[in-house]
């Protein structure tokens, strides 16, 4: 068994993706640690946009537990642009397993995102010259590796192969995907691998766990599908033409919401009666939050708040058989919100864009991914996909 612990949900489930991809039985958890067997337990801890004392807390907490059960070893899984609490999280599990080394590969080369010289690149363009300079919650203004984490006892600049230190926390350089496979040889007992979605996939090859051939685009979706498009990443022209040419029902979230955090509550119940409507009468439909930014501090947190109250308001009161959102800590709002625990990852449709089935919810299924990824073409083809009903 292997375990995994993520720092946000669309994290978790990226993970549970690769673990599919290798032909794994896989388990994500939201609350608590359940005893049911699975190759691969992944636990969404939602730390990223807690305070980094407490953050540290779970984490430490979900290490001791993870251990009773004997995994071949925790991967850290943190965000690829290593938003959130890089290095407090670090050094809570390496305290917590008795480990006094981690070596993390954030870079995913396979999606042109790469660490050289110790400095982040997307598409060769440095980091803090990206989207995500923007981020409302980390935004970044440098792409040196030990000014985005904040923590200058990281040791950074490193290429695989190099000789390790034997304490702290390394941050290396990956240029290639050849580079993630040459540091997934270099894990040991003593080293907490860490990182994103590439360098997991790398540590599996490693392990020789055998892949399946299951199809990317073999996966049905059901006939009433609710969209969320809850991320603060900003929306691209391309993505808005596809959900205009795609036929499916539009209900942004009121101004009267969005640019007053003292709004009326009858307005978010306004809000999901227009959706309920609009399922029934259209069945696809797709909730966004399309307005020019406001200034509010911390606008981000209370809309994630209201979009998970939104749609209790929704799934309490209509069928639904397709949940699909996008962000990590939108997901979590609505998974708190609805009180689910326990998903099994069914189908990874792109990378990072994965589909669940819910414990204890027959019938309806959830598709999350991280905020800054792209939503692939079946999403929104789902004349292709739909099952009968």
């Amino acid at each position: 068994m292997i375990a995994a612990i993520a720092d946000d949900f669309t994290g978790a489930a990226e993970i549970g993706g690769i673990g599919l991809r290798h032909g794994m039985d896989v388990i994500i958890e939201t609350g608590g640690l359940s005893l049911i067997p699975a190759d691969l337990i992944v636990i969404a801890a939602n730390t990223r946009s807690l305070e980094a004392e407490k953050a540290s807390e779970i984490i430490s907490d979900i290490t001791m537990k993870l251990q009773r059960l004997n995994p071949l070893f925790i991967y850290k899984k943190i965000d690829s642009v290593l938003r959130g609490h890089v290095s407090d999280e670090l050094h809570a599990q390496m305290l917590s397993s008795g480990k006094s080394r981690s070596i993390v590969v954030a870079a995913n080369p396979g999606l042109n995102r790469i660490i050289k010289n110790g400095v982040y690149y997307i598409n060769n363009i440095p980091l803090n010259k990206t989207g995500f300079s923007m981020d409302p919650e980390f935004p970044v203004s440098s792409a040196m590796i030990k000014e985005i984490v904040g923590d200058n006892s990281v040791i950074t600049g490193m290429k695989p192969g190099d000789q390790l230190t034997g304490k702290g926390i390394i941050i290396g350089d990956a240029t290639g995907l050849e580079d993630l496979q040459k540091w997934a040889r270099q894990i040991d007992d003593n080293t907490i691998p860490a990182g994103g979605s590439g360098f997991f996939d790398a540590m599996l090859k490693e392990l020789q766990i055998s892949a399946n051939n299951a199809s990317l685009h073999s996966a049905p979706f059901g006939e009433k599908v609710l969209f969320v498009l809850g991320s603060a990443f900003p929306k691209d022209d391309v993505l808005l033409r596809k959900i205009e040419e795609s036929g499916h029902y539009l209900s942004n979230m009121p101004e009267e919401i969005y640019f007053n955090q003292h709004y009326e509550r009858r307005l978010l119940r306004d809000w999901a009666e227009d959706i309920i409507k609009g399922i029934q009468r259209h069945k696809r439909v797709i909730a966004s939050i399309i307005h020019t930014p406001s200034d509010e501090h911390g606008l981000s947190k209370r809309i994630v708040e209201d979009i998970g109250k939104l749609i209790k308001m929704v799934a309490g009161n209509t069928e639904l058989n397709e949940l699909i959102i996008e962000g990590g800590s939108t997901t979590a709002s609505v998974l708190e919100q609805l009180k689910i625990k326990k998903l099994i990852p069914i189908h990874e449709l792109d990378t990072g864009v994965i589909r669940m089935r819910i414990e204890g919810m027959r019938g309806l299924c959830l598709t999350t991914k991280p905020g800054s990824y792209s939503w692939p073409d079946i999403v929104w083809l789902l004349k292709d996909t739909v099952s009968s009903k």
